[in-house]
């Protein structure tokens, strides 16, 4: 009998009835197909699902790109390249900010000619979709970044909304003014990015299988979290410790520090994570280290005694969350500083984040 025949017949044999070999194997592919989607789900049920949840502009976003780096194999150039308009966006915006705070702040440049020029080539200015700057607006920009009162204008930006990035990228824009600028890691660390809808990043640690979740923190994308909720293993709760003097995007009038520390509340007392582990990032070390000579925590705490101390500003802000704290033991939550732009700090802090949830979710096992 030829092979075809035998495959024709064993084909009947193992069907029960007569099927051409193309229906055959298109029910052994279909099959084959059914099997992997089963080891996939089951290696999904099977991987630690961290949340990173917080208000906008805590850094969780800045978070997610330090996993990619650490964990993946990081940005490629194409991917580098990628980030060039939106870090020229972020410098063309952040400087409208500040200029466009001159006037309510009553605050004069130092030099005339400059805001003459600035009125003119940023008021009405927009970038569309992937455009860079001309260099000769990149070199104003520069410029007016060097103005004595530009400067004090930025000294005091908590009174008005500018992204907590924009003084290391206008500390570096003559990194950004050649045409084929390659931007570096450190770079995309920096940009703001809002985030929208729903970012998923998987990646392995220690032989264990990680997917990461961040979804945007600002009000209008929040009703997204709940369908985030389900079998989580861990919440990641990122809050700025250098939000304290800062109000809301959205709407100008609410402290920041005030709104992460309502959606803590929220988050820590809930029903739907009694059994999920709890991560506390107070983020941006650095910035409150800077900001707390000048700016006293009293803004935000009026029942703060302490001096302008960061270590002791820092342990009073840890406090204020963790009072809000009503329904789990305090020692399960795990409370880490962090400054998500170092990525040293970053990687050893999240060697030690993951212990305490690889450790909780045993025991939730019953494996310990």
């Amino acid at each position: 009998m030829s092979s075809a025949g035998f495959r024709l017949r064993s084909n009947c044999l193992k069907m029960g009835g007569c099927i051409s070999s193309e229906e055959y194997e298109a029910k052994t592919k279909s099959k084959k197909i059914t099997q992997e989607m089963k080891r996939d789900h089951a290696k999904n049920e099977d991987c630690i699902k961290l949340l990173l949840l917080g208000a906008g502009e805590s850094g969780k976003s800045t978070i997610v790109k330090q996993m990619k780096i650490i964990h993946t194999n990081g940005y490629s150039q194409e991917d580098c390249m990628g980030f060039r308009h939106v870090i020229h966006l972020n410098l063309f915006d952040s400087m409208r900010a500040i200029v466009g705070a001159m006037d309510i702040l009553g605050i004069d440049f130092g030099d005339l000619k400059l805001e003459v020029q600035s009125k003119s080539k940023l008021t009405d200015m927009a970038l569309a979709p992937g455009e860079l700057l001309e260099r000769n607006v990149l070199e104003l920009i520069e410029d007016l970044w060097h103005d004595k009162g530009i400067q004090e204008c930025y000294q005091r930006s908590r009174e008005y909304h500018l992204s907590d990035g924009a003084c290391y990228l206008l500390d570096h824009i003559g990194n950004y003014k050649d045409e084929d600028f390659v931007p570096t890691e450190q770079d995309i660390l920096h940009v703001r990015v809002e985030t929208k809808g729903i970012i998923e990043v998987k990646f392995t640690h220690k032989e264990t299988d990680f997917v990461l979740f961040d979804v945007g923190g600002q009000r209008n994308q929040r009703r997204k979290w709940i369908h985030c909720f389900s079998k989580v293993t861990a919440i990641i709760f990122c809050a700025s410790l250098s939000a304290y003097d800062m109000v809301l995007a959205e709407d100008g009038t609410t402290n920041r520090m005030e709104e992460s520390l309502d959606i803590f509340r929220s988050i820590v007392n809930s029903e739907i994570f009694t059994n999920t582990s709890m991560l506390l990032f107070l983020n941006k070390t650095d910035l409150l280290k800077k900001k707390i000579c000048t700016s006293p925590l009293t803004i935000c705490f009026p029942d703060y005694k302490g001096t302008r101390d960061y270590a002791q500003a820092a342990a009073f802000i840890e406090l204020q969350f963790l009072s809000k704290n009503l329904t789990r033991d305090s020692d399960r939550i795990y409370v880490h500083h962090t400054c998500a732009t170092d990525t040293n700090t970053i990687k050893n802090v999240f060697k030690v984040a993951a212990q305490a949830i690889m450790r909780e979710n045993l025991q939730r096992c019953g494996l310990i």
